[in-house]
């Protein structure tokens, strides 16, 4: 598997550093560990983009950072809107690839924009999980984002906002499986937790998952922000058909796993339910889901499949939904339907993942004028 690496020459990205690693490296180059918090700063609340513009750090300490570090950015290429106000960003990576975020307004009860503003971001370039509704593992996996390429995408998205607007909410849903990338996903939600970085609050921020046990364990003691399983089936073969993961880990080990994880106090996990017409949305599959789900702390969010010409799944009829939903509902399941957004810039749910193909078509144009 290719290394995603910074296109430069110096030693460090000082933004694959949470605010202890930076604390760890200063007395390398002979600095004072003292000077990582302003240095910090700099980089997550002023978006410093040299070391020249930390004026609060002595000079002959940027010097040496000059000479051992960089401050890294993502390259935008492109920004897609669509016109329920979802916009996705298009960023390039130093070894050729693309990777995805998108955020997501949300409607108030008037049917207007709320305050709130989910980014959808991305923890690898592609995906190993070969999930059978998702595009993004028709890419396979090309590589692991670093801890500042994911960190970077909510920064350098928020430079996009109106005065006075910031990103809410993150949502590690975005290109590929966050805790197969685990510790460069740990220090990247470091740094949004972080109250002199992006200071986000752990009850805004939600890892999904296809239901890698060790790593959600891992997770569940390291840090104390939301967990969304990726569910999709109510029985064995049916999630094995699906989500390959399953030979590996199975549903019923997953389950048992959802169980015994130690949760903060008024925390519940999510499980997420993409919803496909005829394989999956039964009532069956609703009393199924009740029957698995009612002895752990959960929530559900139905999503119906959003059909795409590389797929033949079909999404469930409105009515069959809301019967689902209600089923779950009426028997005390906290369930909500996940409204579908971004479809005209394919930034809707399951299909990010044609950001390297169109990169390479525009590249093989290119040598070829």
């Amino acid at each position: 598997m290719e290394r995603i690496l910074p296109n430069t020459n110096a030693a460090i990205d000082i933004k694959n550093l949470d605010l202890q690693g930076i604390k760890d490296f200063l007395p390398t180059i002979g600095e004072d560990p003292s000077r990582a918090i302003r240095i910090y700063k700099h980089l997550w609340q002023k978006c410093a983009t040299t070391f020249d513009e930390m004026h609060t750090i002595p000079k002959s300490t940027r010097a040496k950072l000059k000479q051992h570090a960089h401050i890294s950015f993502l390259h935008l290429l492109e920004i897609k809107s669509c016109t329920d106000g979802t916009r996705k960003f298009l960023w390039k990576l130093p070894s050729g690839g693309a990777i995805e975020s998108v955020l997501i307004p949300d409607e108030n009860r008037q049917g207007g924009l709320s305050d709130r503003l989910t980014l959808c971001v991305s923890s690898q370039w592609g995906c190993a999980m070969k999930c059978s509704f998702c595009l993004t593992g028709d890419l396979g996996l090309k590589g692991n984002l670093l801890a500042s390429q994911i960190t970077n995408q909510p920064l350098q998205v928020s430079q996009h906002l109106p005065a006075g607007k910031r990103i809410t909410n993150i949502v590690m849903m975005g290109m590929g499986e966050p805790l197969h990338n685990y510790q460069n996903l740990v220090t990247a939600l470091r740094n949004m937790l972080h109250d002199d970085a992006l200071n986000l609050s752990h009850r805004k921020i939600t890892v999904s998952t296809v239901g890698l046990i060790p790593a959600m364990q891992r997770l569940a003691k390291d840090l104390p922000v939301n967990l969304a399983i990726s569910l999709n089936a109510t029985t064995e073969q049916q999630r094995r058909e699906v989500m390959p993961i399953t030979r590996k880990y199975s549903l019923q080990q997953l389950l048992e796993t959802c169980r015994t994880l130690p949760l903060p106090p008024g925390k519940r996990i999510a499980f997420e339910y993409v919803m496909m017409r005829d394989f999956n949305d039964s009532l069956d599959d609703a009393e199924r889901l009740f029957g698995l789900l009612k002895d752990i702390p959960a929530k559900v969010n139905l999503i119906p499949y959003n059909e795409n010409p590389d797929r033949q799944i079909k999404r469930p009829p409105q009515s069959q939904v809301k019967a689902f939903q209600n089923y779950l509902v009426n028997r005390g399941l906290h369930t909500t339907v996940r409204t579908t957004r971004g479809l005209e810039i394919s930034a809707a749910c399951g299909q990010l993942g044609k950001a390297f193909q169109q990169i390479a078509t525009q590249q093989k144009e290119q040598n070829h004028v």
